[in-house]
């Protein structure tokens, strides 16, 4: 009887770890696709814009940038 409760512990020992992978596979995030990549750096390369722009540029462009953000409902 001790040497199948022995054989059942050493099974379960040699067996944890690969369980233990099977979970840590399915946690792991996706990859981002390459479309998310380059949203993410056309995002940056927007935003850092007015950074490049001459002075005379700036309230045109800001002048467009507020024209395109959207209307906030007046709630009372």
């Amino acid at each position: 009887m001790t040497k199948i409760a022995l054989l059942v512990l050493a099974a379960l020992v040699a067996a944890s770890p690969a369980v233990a992978a099977k979970k840590k596979s399915k946690m792991m995030a996706k990859e981002p696709t390459v479309w998310e990549r380059n949203e993410a750096g056309f995002r940056f390369v927007r935003d850092s814009l007015p950074i490049y722009l001459p002075t005379w540029a700036l309230p045109i462009y800001m002048a467009h940038q507020k024209a395109n953000e959207p209307k906030k409902s007046k709630k009372k």
